[in-house]
């Protein structure tokens, strides 16, 4: 078995910062899962690795969304915090690479925000527009 950090990492990491997203209504990511056979009964959707770069283009120049999903075995959310809250966090991952339509088609809504070294990460701003 295999270890990993949460926490979002490129080589250099010029731009940091954070993102959110809402689950779209009818055709979320475990459902998505669910109808491609890549998630167990016995499983949840816990986390998401998204990785994006050039040289993921395909043949045509399409850009791909390499997306691994963190599955856990679990009797429920619940049941998986009471795990993470104790230290014992074992996941499955699934890899698989989204055109951006199937990827951002998983989602509601989808915000991220980068800034440099994430110096603007959680301050309050003012703007002119």
């Amino acid at each position: 078995m295999s270890t990993d950090t949460f926490k979002a990492s490129v080589q250099y990491n010029d731009l940091t910062g954070s993102s959110a997203a809402d689950r779209a209504d009818m055709s979320d990511a475990s459902m998505w899962l669910k109808a491609k056979g890549l998630i167990n009964s016995n499983e949840i959707l816990v986390g998401y690795e998204i990785y994006v770069s050039p040289l993921l283009s395909g043949a045509s120049g399409c850009v791909t969304i390499s997306t691994t999903f963190l599955l856990a075995t679990s009797g429920g959310v619940d049941s998986f915090s009471d795990n993470v809250r104790g230290g014992s966090i074992n996941l499955r991952k699934v890899a698989q690479d989204l055109s951006p339509e199937e990827f951002f088609s998983l989602f509601k809504r989808f915000s991220l925000t980068l800034s440099s070294g994430g110096i603007l990460e959680g301050h309050e701003y003012s703007y002119t527009e």
